[in-house]
């Protein structure tokens, strides 16, 4: 069950038109970049919130609980990957992490939210070696 409200003991609150997506990259483990992106998009639900109480941050916590995501804290970053593993954004701009949504200027009954969660798909392989010698091959090699 998906939850509809951020802070349901408010009575300031509205309806927020949520349109989740899903980021796929896949990400060479080699060249430490990605590859090929595909986005996808999941189904869009209402939710409940406080724009004068609910911070961005907020807001992607409760979106990802809602569609069943692992917290972003306990994501697992792939050596090279530095970017912010969500966003949300609405009328094409990024809302803040620590901004309310109402400082934001997310005041209007439905308003669009679009939600997007990274996911990395490691493609390729590493040499790992048991000793603290790098791995690549040196011209003495040859």
């Amino acid at each position: 069950r998906r939850p509809t409200s951020v802070s349901p003991t408010s009575l300031s609150t509205m309806k927020l038109l949520i349109k989740p997506r899903l980021q796929k990259d896949k990400w060479s483990v080699y060249w430490k970049t990605s590859m090929a992106t595909r986005t996808l998009t999941l189904d869009s639900f209402e939710l409940d919130v406080d724009p004068a109480v609910v911070t961005g941050k907020q807001l992607r916590a409760t979106v990802a609980a809602a569609i069943g995501l692992q917290p972003e804290k306990t994501l697992c970053r792939l050596e090279g990957f530095v970017e912010p593993w969500e966003l949300a954004m609405h009328k094409g701009r990024e809302l803040d992490d620590d901004k309310t949504l109402k400082d934001l200027g997310v005041e209007e009954e439905g308003s669009t939210i679009v939600t997007v969660r990274k996911v990395l798909v490691a493609e390729g392989w590493k040499i790992i070696q048991e000793d603290d010698e790098d791995s690549d091959t040196e011209e003495d090699d040859f």
